[in-house]
């Protein structure tokens, strides 16, 4: 597997993982991707944004049959290395997703009722 930045050509395939991942977030274009590829097939993307030393993870996706493989974390901690201080939103519901970005070091700080 490698890790590489996203382009336009990617964003048919993100729109892909988002649909079998209902837990996703719905943004797949115009930000800034990594990705996940294996046999040139892309596997999982992380788009994000970094503005003034802080970055956002947008959204996370890996194909269903492969996750619980480390493809999600792998694209997390080569993310973690753009910017100083990161945030993300996460439904309570999708604890799957918490469990992963607890274990990379993202702490809960707040919660937005009626948000999802």
């Amino acid at each position: 597997m490698i890790l590489r930045e996203g382009s336009e050509l990617d964003w048919a395939r993100f729109r892909e993982l988002v649909a079998a991942s209902p837990e996703a977030a719905r943004w797949v274009d115009g930000y800034p991707a990594l990705v996940a590829e294996l046999d040139g097939f892309v596997i999982g993307f992380a788009l994000y944004r970094v503005v003034a030393g802080e970055g956002e993870l947008l959204n996370l996706a890996v194909e269903p049959l492969l996750r619980r493989g480390g493809i999600g974390r792998q694209l997390l901690e080569r993310l973690l290395g753009l910017a100083e201080v990161w945030h993300l939103e996460v439904r309570e519901s999708n604890q799957a997703a918490i469990g992963l970005y607890e274990s990379v070091g993202f702490e809960r700080v707040g919660r937005r009722p009626g948000y999802y």
